[in-house]
């Protein structure tokens, strides 16, 4: 042996093969796989970064045209000096602009959006002096809802379902996982002021009277300061218009030395919009249990939709919003509003993650099966063990480094399994064969030697298939973020692969075969027997 040079398979061997270490971390890859699949985030698809935000202005009175010519145009032209925005996109509406900006995928969320504030911001001068400031407004992916819970009832209209849903959804913002949480659906509250034109004439009031003092009167501000006893206490104006009572008492103008409220001229409505945009209804189907009792009715309805934080686990965030539901059920919800959850991706990808685990077992299984028909129970028990010490290797480091774990990583995992074992078959398929010729000589030496002798061929093919799945990573733009799991993975699993074959295959092979009791008989005499009858019948084919 001393005369054979050791490659990096041998030398693996060689270290691992009868120390005291190899069990200690056979048992840590078990433990540190248990971590990375308890741990990593889990989500339905990838994560993909794509930057883009809505700049918003208003021009009170302008058409369309002219939100066009005085709004879209100069902003366009302002975006498009940045560098790394892809496309811009321009609405103009009555009084109303809206452009959307999209960057190019993969860049700094965080550098384009300064970017594109300072840009904005800094050219305020392109836009009209009537117009509102710009408001910047993020868009991302992260802010696609996860989970969807629909509020409905017979007994209630969509205004009554938004008032409650606002309630729950400020509820929700204070779970950690949780990024935003809004409303589709129903109709807002409204403080809407009806003039009536003949007591306004009456009074003197003019609309713009009225317009500038409701804007007075809806502010906060401080008033100043008093010292009273060397004690100094600060003064505020509270002046918020948050019910109709409050702008009832507004005082909108002096007719004949006499205060004129806003109730004198005007009526204040506290409810819905007086026109409906949006309409929502929902019924339960056939399938459902509760399909009887509301006999297919389609009842009023709004979603309450959820968000989760970017890298936040799927899985966790649902749980915690629907257990916040259930709490809020009690205190929040009527019994009589029905609270069904339409859309979980959390749950769905914790069942994928469970599929991966019944794969994985199945896997485990077959390979023993398969291998105990060539092999023996013994070196079928040494590969099946290679197959979890595999996978677990690669879940830890995805943990540590990788990606989440999400439909395309479960891919690219069960994509591994019929080649994972590879490895660990030849090792023991040639560390047998050496058995069988050693004799009473050294079982560490033939381990070694057998381990050595299959090594340069066997890196060969693996970083052969590891360049042929790493070369995905030059993909660019959003495909290559999505198949990103599965570049990243496939060859981290087929280097796990030779790893454990060259580390803890020929330990277990060393503990767990002995030579002495080998025979070459019966077991290659079978698979003699069937060679020879194939290839007899390839021969009278051919003949």
């Amino acid at each position: 042996m001393s005369r054979t040079r050791l490659n990096p398979a041998g030398l693996l061997a060689s270290y691992f093969v009868t120390s005291k270490i190899t069990g200690l971390f056979v048992l840590a890859c078990l433990l540190f796989g248990l971590v990375g699949i308890l741990y990593t985030p889990r989500e339905e698809n990838p994560q993909i970064v794509v930057p883009g935000a809505d700049i918003i202005v208003e021009l009170p009175g302008a058409s369309p045209e002219e939100i066009e010519k005085l709004v879209i145009q100069p902003l366009e032209n302002l975006v498009k000096q940045i560098t790394g925005v892809d496309h811009v996109y321009g609405t103009a509406l009555n009084s109303l602009g809206i452009v959307s900006v999209l960057f190019k995928v993969g860049e700094d969320k965080e550098q384009s959006l300064v970017k594109l504030y300072d840009q904005v911001l800094g050219h305020r001068d392109a836009l009209p002096p009537d117009a509102s400031p710009p408001l910047v407004k993020s868009v991302d992916v992260d802010h696609v809802p996860i989970v969807t819970v629909t509020l409905a009832s017979p007994h209630y209209d969509d205004y009554a379902l938004k008032r409650i849903a606002d309630h729950v959804a400020l509820g929700l913002r204070s779970l950690e996982t949780v990024s935003a949480s809004y409303v589709r659906g129903g109709r807002d509250r409204q403080l809407r002021i009806e003039v009536d034109p003949g007591k306004a004439n009456a009074h003197g009031i003019s609309l713009n009277q009225i317009r500038q003092a409701v804007r007075a009167g809806d502010i906060s501000l401080p008033t100043g300061a008093t010292v009273n006893h060397n004690e100094t206490l600060d003064a505020h104006f509270y002046g918020q218009l948050t019910n109709a009572d409050a702008l009832r008492h507004l005082i909108v103008g002096i007719h004949r030395q006499q205060p004129v409220y806003l109730a004198n001229v005007a009526t204040v409505v506290d409810g819905p919009p007086s026109e409906r945009d949006t309409l929502s209804r929902f019924a339960f189907g056939p399938a459902d249990s509760r399909a009887g009792q509301y006999r297919g009715q389609e009842m009023p309805a709004v979603t309450l939709a959820v968000a989760k934080q970017a890298g936040s686990n799927a899985v966790v965030m649902a749980d915690a919003v629907l257990k916040r539901i259930e709490t809020m059920k009690q205190m929040l919800i009527p019994r009589d509003v029905e609270v069904v959850v339409t859309r979980n991706d959390g749950a769905k990808a914790n069942d994928a993650v469970n599929l991966l685990i019944e794969n994985l077992a199945i896997a485990i299984a077959a390979v023993i099966v398969v291998t105990i028909f060539f092999l023996s129970w013994r070196e079928a028990l040494i590969v099946g063990l290679a197959v979890p010490l595999i996978l677990a290797l690669t879940l830890g480091i995805d943990f540590l480094f990788g990606p989440t774990i999400n439909r395309v990583t479960l891919f690219a995992l069960i994509l591994s399994l019929g080649m994972l074992v590879d490895g660990a078959i030849v090792v023991v398929e040639n560390i047998h064969r050496h058995f069988l010729t050693i004799g009473e000589g050294d079982k560490r030496q033939a381990v070694i030697l057998a381990t050595n002798e299959i090594g340069n061929p066997t890196n060969l093919a693996t970083f052969a298939i590891m360049l042929a799945f790493a070369s995905q990573f030059i993909l660019g733009g959003m495909v290559g973020q999505y198949f990103y799991p599965l570049a990243f993975n496939v060859p981290l699993t087929m280097l796990a692969s030779v790893l454990i074959a060259y580390i803890v295959t020929p330990w277990a092979t060393y503990k767990l075969l002995d030579p002495a009791t080998l025979k070459a008989g019966p077991r290659l005499g079978r698979q003699l027997r069937l060679q020879e009858r194939l290839e007899d019948a390839l021969q009278q084919r051919s003949a």
